[in-house]
């Protein structure tokens, strides 16, 4: 008898403290980064391809200019920069870090956009010099390595 009530009380006791780990709750862990109203990382990734693509098309022997399909190409990056550019127009952010990031972005994409319209340009004309890609170079790198930095929330 005595080991009966043992059991029975150990057994009580037993699923009294697995209940009690059941009332446990999860820590969320706070994201502190500021917050980006646009996706950053999407736009410098498609900014990554175009602008791999316009070293590919630099770095082209260019006895023949027309490279075939480079100013439909130029063009169409061109048009992913202006939505790009539309949207972001508008946004406006609480913090002052995220608004100044969005400069950037914009300020890399319009510069991109110059250098894509002389390359147009230059293809159309026949010319084998292509405009220095120097300072595109210096925003994206820039742009980039502070993309990390700030969270995405659609607005």
């Amino acid at each position: 008898m005595k080991k009966l009530l043992l059991i029975a009380s150990l057994f009580a006791g037993s699923t009294m403290a697995l209940s009690a780990c059941g009332e446990t709750h999860t820590v969320e862990m706070m994201d502190d980064r500021p917050v980006v109203h646009f996706d950053a990382a999407s736009i410098i990734s498609s900014a990554r391809d175009h602008h791999i693509k316009m070293v590919m098309l630099s770095s082209i022997p260019r006895d023949d200019v027309n490279v075939p399909g480079a100013i439909e190409e130029l063009e169409g990056m061109q048009a992913n920069n202006n939505m790009y550019l539309a949207e972001l127009q508008g946004l406006q952010h609480e913090n002052a870090a995220a608004d100044e990031y969005k400069d950037w972005v914009i300020e890399y994409l319009e510069v991109e956009n110059v250098y894509i319209e002389q390359t147009i340009e230059n293809v159309s004309a026949g010319s084998v010099s292509l405009p220095n890609r120097f300072w595109m170079d210096t925003l994206y790198s820039r742009t980039h390595a502070k993309v990390s930095e700030f969270r995405y929330e659609p607005k």
